[in-house]
């Protein structure tokens, strides 16, 4: 059949029920078969569908009444419809439909002065003078087409405004959450978290960069763009250019949004006829294809692109993903022609990045992430993806850095919560780790690494009995996660429970690698038992595993901890060894990066053991970071048996 660009009509130009969308001024394509898209499924029963695109909608232009007058229509609570309806009245005080909806509701009374209002039927107001007719003969009858076209406006406006309403009292599936107030600072107390069932309306101020609560357990699973007033500006579709000529671009590129591709392709296939040039119509040709699983079309349709303009990135990004997933285990070099024809272009360094990170190639995402930061990309995907790799390559500081930066831009994105848990775990700020892994269990509550990370975190703030839990609930989960068994064994050295610190400790080191949270543990477990000879050599495995740390802040605080461990130690020898105990208690004074409590413990033990100072019972350092790192050895001195 000869292609030609009458074949498909495209029914968003035609006159329909939702010709008015087309209309709407300031919306755009996507927006308008988005918005008719949402209607049609609503009226269709599809709720979650419904919701999802108007949750799109709304993160793309919040200031749409309209926008919350349907998705009030496919919330499941009355609270949440309240919350959908005022909102759009605040937006447009005159808004009959939210208006009415808020009188059934009971929320407002018909009484109020603009509810009065809202209760007319709605009429639109002609702005031209009316045009008289003059009738013949000077006199008869005239028929009073205006008053009955006003009353024909009436019926259908006060019809839509019902079938919103029947909408809006329907049942649903999922709850709109209203938005959190955060705390005005994080606690730094080592109280339990309180997570509060009441739920504020009080939306999140913008100059907020980071949520300082968790999500309360009731909302769980409710979309993180729901708990944000400031949710971040979605990408626009790559390659778009207008041509407002052919019909059939705009209907492929709508067909293209929602996953029509058979239509896509016919309809660029038609754009292509017309104008055989036209560089992005090649390339949404390969889109489609390659949504089609048709790689073969799909990379001839690139090719086309690429040859018409070399520097057109978005096709050398579509043959690199129909490149890598057809050869999964070879890294596409296209991924890098399309950064370099367009070094903004985000999607090709996450991609790319991605096929490293699968491969736990941890320091060349890194780089790639990296790369796309120095060329001024400012997607939150990019530095949440580059700290999940700093924080494998034991980067710290820098990954908390990134951390923040990325889920403080974008708090939708679900994974820059763990990230940013996990940053703050391994810079020993455990408070603050608290309110992001609790927010991401919620709606992953199948993570063991997650409640692994929120068990070290309760440990950090010396809620043994939650850090007890936590680790637990990790094992359940995967009865071989090393760190869950060390936090757990903390906790135990906490209790006084040294051998069974040590049983799981032993667990640790079966289903991982020996680390300095482990050895350091183990000497502390050993020293709680009383056996200084076994506390003594794993201590000084402890302080080796430290000098290997990568993160100077993370290597300083290990050091200063195995020195005073050591220390002490040698203090319980039967005798004593002072010497040995001083000189590492003089250590670490020279630990510039020491905790200062760690400092202050030296220099109490400094001038107890040198007579110039009040005794003292001798006392360990706080519990310690819990970061996995290589074993290695390096022997400070030979204990006496």
């Amino acid at each position: 059949m000869p292609r030609h660009c009458t074949k498909r009509p495209w029914t968003l130009s035609l006159a329909g029920p939702y010709a008015r969308l087309r209309r709407r001024p300031g919306m755009g394509l996507a927006s308008q078969s988005a918005l008719t898209e949402a209607i049609a499924a609503a009226r269709a029963g599809d709720r979650s569908r419904a919701r999802e695109l108007l949750a799109k909608l709304l993160r793309a232009d919040s200031a749409n009444p309209e926008y919350w007058i349907w998705m009030s229509s496919v919330v499941d609570s009355e609270r949440e419809k309240i919350y959908c309806l005022e909102s759009a009245l605040k937006l447009d005080p005159s808004n009959r439909a939210a208006l009415r909806g808020l009188v059934i509701l009971g929320v407002r009374t018909p009484e109020d002065a603009e509810l009065a209002s809202a209760i007319k039927i709605a009429r639109r107001q002609a702005t031209a003078a009316p045009v008289v007719r003059p009738t013949k003969g000077g006199g008869g009858f005239a028929f009073p087409w205006r008053a009955l076209a006003m009353i024909v406006l009436g019926i259908f406006a006060l019809a839509a405004v019902v079938q919103i309403l029947l909408l809006v009292s329907g049942p649903a599936r999922v709850i709109l959450a209203p938005v959190l107030a955060p705390l005005t600072t994080p606690s730094l107390t080592a109280a339990p978290p309180t997570i509060t069932p009441t739920v504020t309306l009080t939306p999140i101020p913008l100059e907020t960069r980071i949520l300082r609560t968790p999500v309360p357990t009731e909302l769980a699973g409710t979309p993180l763009a729901f708990l944000v007033e400031a949710s971040p500006t979605p990408t626009q579709m790559l390659g778009v250019t207008p041509r407002p000529q052919y019909e059939a671009y705009g209907a492929g590129i709508a067909a293209l949004q929602r996953g029509d591709y058979e239509a896509a392709v016919e309809y660029m296939e038609q754009v292509i006829d017309l104008e055989p040039t036209a560089v992005d119509a090649w390339y949404f040709l390969g889109e489609a294809n390659r949504a089609l699983r048709r790689p073969g079309a799909a990379v001839d349709a690139y090719d086309r692109a690429v040859l018409l303009d070399p520097t057109f990135a978005p096709a050398y990004l579509g043959r690199a993903r129909t490149v890598q997933a057809n050869q999964p285990d070879r890294f596409a070099v296209d991924y890098e022609n399309a950064w370099k024809a367009d070094p903004r272009l985000a999607p090709a360094y996450l991609e790319a990045a991605a096929y490293y990170a699968d491969r736990r190639q941890w320091e060349k995402a890194d780089e790639i992430l990296g790369k796309a930061i120095a060329a001024g990309v400012t997607e939150p995907e990019v530095f949440i993806r580059r700290a999940e790799a700093q924080l494998n390559r034991t980067f710290y500081s820098a990954a908390l850095e990134n951390a923040i930066e990325g889920s403080a831009n974008d708090p939708t994105d679900l994974l820059g919560y763990l990230v940013l848990g996990q940053a703050y775990v391994e810079n020993e700020l455990y408070n603050a780790a608290l309110w992001p892994l609790q927010t991401y269990l919620l709606y992953r509550s199948d993570d063991p690494i997650a409640y692994a990370f929120l068990a070290r975190a309760h440990l950090g703030v010396g809620q043994y009995d939650s850090a007890f839990e936590s680790a637990n609930q990790a094992l359940a989960l995967n009865e071989r996660l090393s760190m869950a068994y060390v936090v757990r064994a903390y906790v135990l050295i906490e209790r006084g429970q040294h051998q069974e610190a040590l049983n799981d400790f032993g667990q640790a080191l079966r289903f991982g690698r020996s680390n300095w949270n482990i050895q350091y543990g183990i000497a502390r477990a050993y020293h709680g038992l009383r056996n200084s000879v076994a506390a003594f050599e794993a201590a000084n495995q402890a302080l080796a595993d430290a000098l290997q740390d990568k993160d100077p802040v993370a290597r300083d605080r290990k050091k200063g901890d195995a020195y005073a461990l050591l220390a002490t130690i040698f203090e319980d020898f039967s005798p004593p060894r002072i010497n040995d105990a001083l000189s590492n208690w003089r250590l670490v004074l020279t630990v510039e990066q020491a905790r200062p409590e760690t400092k202050a413990l030296a220099e109490a033990h400094i001038l107890e053991l040198t007579g110039e100072g009040p005794t003292r019972t001798p006392t360990l350092s706080p519990t310690p970071s819990l970061t996995p790192l290589p074993r290695t050895a390096t022997p400070t001195g030979t204990p006496t048996p």
